[in-house]
């Protein structure tokens, strides 16, 4: 079980526990000075220092997380100076009030040597809750400031527990894994000339909701545990006092001095308005045991209580592959009429393909004109169009469109008069801006024509009306459904604009689900595809399939989150076999995109005909391969050549039995593989194969030649 990975102590510690205690005299709690408030369990020790009532410490009770407090914080700008910040020592001492397992902390009126007495209250909420403590505010603000942020608890000394030499905070991101080294290299993401250390920085409540802090055998979840979005905070690693070597970004002295250590700022970007109030959502901080699996799983836990799948086509849940194809571009690479559709239809139905995704359909083609969705009278009339879907669907090849609602073209004659409104605007008025794309020909592609765009801000509920509009067009048009091209990132996390009829500011992201919840209403999710690129998690209680780009080092992360929610990968290469075997040991459907969506099905027929031959192995052993949890490599390891390797993904079935899909993603090497499995249920084991559908005994080793892959079914 998931928990049995996150489990901290041993048998004897765990038959002392006597439950979560506060100021309870344990010997823990004995060495606490007096004047501090403990909060502990078996799991977690948290230490409260009564005079200011910011954290001292926070220790995993397995001793190997040991982090101390650095207070507390709240940006106030003044008119004249944006660097003002009030802290606990600007307040008088905090009232505490205790209740089991939470303790609530409360500030009354801070004092600023620059705007005086503020009147805002701030009441801190920390609460255990098994391996997990949780934080929480309530803010009153009553000043004539605006409070732009608060950060609680500010941590600091943060390193490897003893024994380890690595650590990298983690998140998901474009459904695989974003890594960053922490140890014993720090890497820095921010400019050397606005942050006094080395830091990195995370945002929580935008495209991911936790960050993992993962060292060689343990690690540390913080997440914001908000399904609405509707704030952003800002975790802020940085080191201190900075690297020992810069040349080699290096956090260790090696005897000539002390080591540089970890700090962690979660700054809850708040924006509170004079007068107004704010409560948070839950900053949750969980060790655990084991690598990225079982941080994810801490997230899995949660995404539990809130997560049910929306409606889908019956078609999207079976194996099946689609088509992308560009009909035109940003500069005018008209491909084919719409007439001709049912043409490239025909040639998916004699591939087995089930759906195209028509890209560059609308007027002035792909990324150009943009989030206009017009029909483009160079490739033919509207109606000719709703004809050529029609055809294709009769025969049996969906056709989904490809749309855009995230930014409009500022170069497009309906900007101005029709989107420039509904832009995402900073606070100083100014719409924020959107590189755009360079296509085709070597003016644009030396980004000298670029058609540039500002971001349209989903939280206004004056743009998903008019959104609904041009979602409208697609439907009309009879298409199966559509792909929302980024549909997952924001050009900014907050508006700023006072026009939109929205909270000022407002969190961008928070209006990502409503618009397509709106759409909905429009087309019936049982027979409309409302597809996105790469939709974040919450994003998937709208979207039902994802559909992204990965290359050699993507870890199926997405996929190990949500086991069966229907996603699709780019198959672009000539004879791409190790990308078709990636779809098999992912569970991803395949897009063919041959010369990067400009080309026809039959252009590459190795990789047609290898990835027809995956997916009916798919279909075959759907119950093992399609049907059954997606548990990536737990539970099995796999040597090829004497030597451990990660090539491989193991499925779950509900009886408990496995099937585990080994691929050999060498052009030119063969290897010989071995299977292991946990706690095997059975000593019978078969083998199956793309080329072998009919299962063999499987011999214990085998040569698996370049580019191939192979099943192993147990029982």
């Amino acid at each position: 079980m998931p928990s049995s990975r996150r489990e901290f102590l041993g048998s004897a510690l765990a038959a002392s526990a006597s439950g979560l205690v506060a100021n309870a005299a344990t010997p823990a709690a004995a060495q606490v000075a007096a004047g501090r408030l403990v909060l502990q369990n078996e799991h977690l020790l948290v230490v409260v220092d009564r005079e200011t009532g910011c954290v001292e410490k926070l220790e995993s009770k397995d001793g190997a997380w040991k982090m101390r407090g650095e207070g507390m914080r709240l940006h106030v700008p003044d008119p004249e100076h944006r660097y003002n910040f009030v802290t606990e020592r600007n307040a008088v001492r905090p009232t505490i009030d205790v209740d089991g397992n939470q303790a609530t902390i409360t500030w009354r009126g801070f004092q600023n040597e620059r705007m005086g007495k503020l009147d805002i209250e701030v009441k801190e909420s920390i609460r255990l809750s098994g391996a997990r403590v949780e934080f929480s505010y309530e803010i009153q603000n009553n000043s004539q400031a605006v409070i732009e942020s608060y950060t609680y608890p500010r941590l600091r000394n943060l390193r490897p527990p003893a024994g380890e030499h690595h650590m990298h905070q983690l998140t998901w991101g474009y459904s695989s894994m974003d890594s960053v080294r922490l140890w014993p290299n720090f890497q820095n993401r921010v400019g050397y000339y606005g942050f006094d250390y080395p830091a990195q920085m995370r945002y929580l409540g935008t495209q991911v909701q936790f960050c993992l802090i993962s060292s060689d055998r343990r690690g540390i979840y913080v997440g914001y545990h908000d399904t609405a979005q509707k704030q952003v905070v800002q975790l802020c690693f940085f080191l201190v006092p900075g690297y020992v070597d810069s040349v080699d970004s290096s956090d260790l002295g090696e005897g000539r001095l002390g080591d540089s250590a970890v700090g962690i700022d979660p700054s809850h970007l708040c924006f509170i308005q004079p007068g107004n109030s704010q409560k948070s959502e839950t900053l949750a901080i969980e060790p655990f045991i084991g690598d990225w699996h079982a941080g994810v799983d801490v997230y899995k836990d949660w995404r539990r209580t809130w997560f049910k799948p929306p409606k889908m086509p019956q078609w999207l849940r079976e194996v099946h592959s689609w088509q992308q194809i560009q009909i035109n571009s940003a500069e005018d690479r008209l491909e084919f009429p719409y007439k001709d559709l049912p043409r490239k239809a025909e040639a998916c139905k004699r591939w087995g393909v089930k759906a195209i995704q028509l890209t560059g359909w609308q007027i002035g083609g792909q990324d150009r004109d943009f989030p206009l969705h017009d029909t483009d009278p160079r490739l033919g009339t509207r109606q000719e169009l709703k004809d050529a879907i029609a055809a294709s669907r009769k025969m049996g090849v969906e056709v989904v469109l490809f749309n855009k609602y995230k930014w409009a073209d500022i170069t497009s004659p309906a900007y101005k008069t029709q989107f420039q409104q509904y832009s995402i605007e900073d606070p100083y008025g100014i719409p924020y801006p959107f590189p755009g794309y360079n296509y085709d020909t070597p003016t644009q592609l030396a980004g000298l024509n670029t058609r540039l765009g500002v971001g349209m801000c989903a939280a206004s509920p004056l743009w998903r009306r008019r959104a609904l509009v041009e979602f409208r067009k697609s439907v009309e048009l009879g298409a199966s459904g559509i792909l929302y091209d980024e549909c997952a990132a924001q050009v900014s996390s907050y508006c700023f604009s006072k026009n939109h009829d929205h909270p000022f500011p407002s969190p961008t992201y928070l209006g990502c689900v409503p618009l397509i919840e709106e759409f909905r209403t429009i087309a019936d999710g049982d027979d409309f595809v409302f597809a996105g690129e790469s939709p974040f998690d919450i994003e998937l209680l709208a979207y039902n399939m994802s559909y992204f780009r990965i290359g050699p080092d993507s870890q199926p992360v997405g996929r190990y989150i949500d086991p069966f929610v229907p996603m699709m990968v780019a198959v672009t290469g000539y004879n791409d076999r190790q990308m078709i075997n990636t779809c098999l040991m992912y569970r991803y459907s395949i897009s063919y995109e041959p010369r990067n969506f400009h080309g026809d099905l039959d252009e590459f027929p190795a990789t047609m005909v290898y990835g027809g031959a995956v997916d009916e192995l798919r279909r075959r052993y759907r119950e093992w391969l399609w049907d059954a949890e997606f548990r990536h490599t737990l539970g099995a390891k796999v040597i090829a050549d004497g030597t451990p390797i990660g090539t491989y993904s193991v499925f779950r079935r509900e009886d408990g039995s496995r099937a585990v899909v080994i691929a050999n993603m060498s052009d030119t090497k063969s290897v010989e593989c071995e299977l292991m499995l946990d706690s095997p249920n059975s000593a019978h084991m078969r083998m199956v194969s793309p080329e072998q559908l009919n299962p063999k005994p499987w011999p214990g080793k085998l040569k698996l030649a370049p580019g191939a892959a192979v099943v192993v079914l147990e029982g």
